[in-house]
């Protein structure tokens, strides 16, 4: 993807199997948030092709929703208005609609906090708001761009936990961008690394095979884990050390 003056990303060949939480990981700006974007159809390559499911992607990707870092709640509507916003721009019905958003409000553990507004609500109330809006819709790909960055370390652990839960679930497609290691592995299926930029490339693929059920609170502790982190670390320490020294 080539910006006037800059490339941010450049020969990326990339394949996400249906059902994979993928997550994505580089130095701080090697291109990670593009490529989402790109995936979502919020841009187009410049060169090259995006496939959904084999098909090229023309325009907007009808087929994902995505999380953003920062949370796009209406201050004016409460937990419940938010959360139905989906299904009304999609044509549900009045009554089904707010059936379904009722449901997700269970399911992400709002049900005493339905009729506050996002003013009234912790960091992580506010992300559960954003995963039910996320979900919703029924997706059959979730993009996250470093949903949990702003949240302190325990919050965001439970946080990981929800999502993790959530998508063992439904077993969406998920593609997740962290400048996080220790997240992305305890997450992850498969973590991709980048390189430093300009001009990233994808400089390692690496499964995860950890077993689920995952407890994002415990996992980090395990023999197995610190093997998983230290192969990872060694490509991508590298690629941090370059972005320090371009910077």
């Amino acid at each position: 993807m080539r910006f006037p003056g800059y490339t941010a990303v450049e020969g990326i060949d990339l394949s996400v199997a249906p059902g994979t939480f993928l997550s994505v990981v580089g130095p701080s700006g090697c291109g990670k948030s593009t490529l989402l974007n790109m995936a979502a159809g919020l841009m187009s390559p410049s060169a090259g092709r995006i496939e959904i499911f084999g098909q090229p992607l023309e325009g907007v990707n009808r087929k994902a929703g995505y999380m953003f870092q920062q949370d796009a709640l209406l201050p004016w509507k409460t937990v419940l208005g938010n959360i139905l916003l989906g299904p009304v721009f999609a044509g549900v019905a009045g009554g089904k609609a707010e059936a379904e958003a009722r449901e997700w409000i269970r399911r992400v553990g709002l049900e005493r906090f339905s009729h506050h507004y996002p003013h009234q609500l912790s960091g992580g109330m506010r992300k559960r708001v954003a995963m039910a809006q996320t979900w919703i819709n029924d997706p059959e790909i979730i993009f996250m761009d470093e949903p949990f960055g702003a949240l302190d370390l325990h919050t965001r652990m439970r946080m990981e936990g929800e999502i993790l839960k959530l998508w063992a679930e439904t077993k969406k497609t998920v593609v997740f961008v962290t400048h996080d290691l220790e997240e992305a592995i305890a997450l992850s299926d498969e973590v991709v690394v980048l390189t430093a930029g300009p001009a990233s490339r994808i400089c390692g693929r690496y499964p995860v095979n950890l077993k689920r059920p995952r407890n994002p609170m415990d996992i980090k502790t395990e023999p197995e884990f610190s093997a998983v982190y230290r192969s990872i670390w060694r490509d991508l320490r590298g690629e941090v050390l370059k972005s320090y020294e371009r910077e």
